[in-house]
């Protein structure tokens, strides 16, 4: 029994951390700034670290023909992630824009997996995932402008399918060495309020947000172990906090040019930092 527990303990870490790391995606400003008609294209980087809950039920069959399913809960937490996107923009009226992003993002750091609802040190291994598709839709709203002094909102949901994966989970004994392929994809959603001030060509603000992950994580073994045929995971992966706060400041570089950087926290020590760039051609050609 102590050997399926780390089992299934470094099997949930190693599909986690090549999952690209399901967590928050860059948001900027929660605002519309395009003006009616107006397009946009932009890039965007975040840097992130995470915690997250994954639960579902491992079966082990047995060459003899006899198997055993337990199910099995794991905080997984200091994931760290790097994504990048591109991003298209349009202005629906002065008040309302909408928008696409497509990139990748990947996973990697050491990773400490606990059982849940306990502190005792389950696994911990070195891992690391490569980058994968992402994409993501989303709308920003000003509901309100008075002076300098704007309070906007965003919806955001952005979707990650970083495929199969190969990982190896090694012991010195060789009948508890065995490996095997991940495929996971998850999509995760953010909606989020703030109060902002202009100054001239720069911009701050600060609000809260509320995020929700949600995502499927399959398992298949290629190499059991001596006396097992197969293991099999399937399991459902979700974040460890909803409510967070984000800041951020953005600058006018021209009419036609903006820079932005960000900060998102969340209650489970939970942060992400994010840059981006935005440029508006029909908004003039002082560049």
């Amino acid at each position: 029994m102590r050997l399926r527990t780390f089992l299934a303990a470094a099997l949930l870490a190693t599909s986690a951390f090549v999952s690209v790391a399901p967590g928050g995606a860059p948001m900027g400003f929660p605002g519309a700034y395009l003006g009616e008609g107006q397009w946009a294209v932009g890039a965007e980087y975040g840097y992130e670290r995470t915690n997250l809950r994954a639960f579902g039920a491992v079966t082990e069959e047995f060459l003899a023909g006899s198997s055993h399913t337990w199910n099995s809960a794991f905080q997984i937490d200091d994931l760290t992630s790097h994504m990048g996107f591109g991003t298209l923009a349009y202005g629906i009226s002065d008040t309302w824009d909408i928008f696409a992003r497509v990139g990748a993002a990947n996973a990697r750091d050491t990773l400490f997996v606990r059982p849940a609802d306990t502190d005792a040190l389950q696994a911990q291994d070195n891992f690391d995932g490569s980058f994968g598709f992402a994409w993501g839709v989303g709308t920003r709203a000003t509901f309100l402008r008075s002076g300098p002094w704007s309070v906007g909102g965003l919806v955001q949901v952005t979707w990650f399918y970083p495929g199969e994966s190969n990982f190896a989970v090694p012991n010195p004994d060789p009948a508890e060495s065995w490996g095997g392929e991940v495929k996971l994809k998850y999509w995760q959603a953010q909606t989020s309020l703030a109060a902002g001030y202009q100054a001239d060509r720069w911009r701050v603000w600060a609000g809260p947000f509320l995020q929700f992950i949600r995502g499927d994580m399959d398992f298949r073994s290629t190499d059991a172990g001596v006396g097992v045929n197969s293991i099999r995971w399937s399991s459902k992966v979700q974040e460890d906090a909803h409510v967070g706060g984000h800041a951020g400041l953005a600058c006018e570089v021209s009419d036609q040019f903006n820079l932005w950087v960000e900060g998102q926290v969340t209650g489970s020590d939970s942060w992400l930092v994010g840059v981006g760039a935005v440029f508006i051609p029909g908004k003039g050609s002082d560049l």
